[in-house]
């Protein structure tokens, strides 16, 4: 069974509260670039994962995918990316279980990976760090939306997220 800390992510100051709660639980999401957001920490055993939820707000838009050059494709797009710090560090990549799709804006002439329609859900692997403060962690999120005839929003770097963390037993 999952135990899920969620971290509650407050825009602009990034501020975290810890609540104990069953699994899935997210506090204070925020909305930047046409997407909503929310973060948490889920602990499987002796296993950290840090979980980001992205969600377009609008119809017809699409969150960029983690396959996304960082370059963009011809320069255009902006891959989606979560790294963390301070009291936690990555222990492997970040994957989804969204499932892919190819975006082909009108007038662009480029084919940009995408995930399909709804919520996506990023999970990075995640340990803590020994000594320092070991209970303030930031994640920082990149990412952008695109919708084949309105455009796309303009994209979000490194929106950096506060959590705090329980202390160690």
């Amino acid at each position: 069974m999952a135990v899920t800390l969620a971290l509650a992510a407050l825009p602009l100051t990034g501020c975290a509260e810890v609540h104990e709660s069953g699994p899935a639980a997210a506090a204070a999401p925020f909305s930047a670039g046409g997407v909503a957001v929310s973060v948490r920490v889920e602990s499987r055993g002796n296993d950290l994962r840090v979980l980001a939820d992205l969600r377009p707000e609008r119809s017809g838009f699409h969150v960029y995918s983690l396959t996304l050059p960082d370059g963009g494709v011809d320069g255009i797009g902006i891959p989606t990316r979560i790294r963390a710090a301070g009291a936690l560090r990555p222990t492997g990549p970040a994957t989804t279980e969204a499932r892919e799709r190819v975006l082909r804006p009108e007038g662009l002439g480029v084919r940009l990976p995408v995930y399909r329609d709804g919520q996506v859900t990023l999970e990075l692997p995640v340990r803590r760090v020994e000594g320092g403060d070991r209970e303030r962690a930031r994640v920082f999120l990149t990412y952008g939306a695109c919708s084949e005839r309105e455009g796309c929003l303009l994209p979000v770097r490194d929106r950096a997220v506060t959590l705090t963390l329980p202390a160690d037993d």
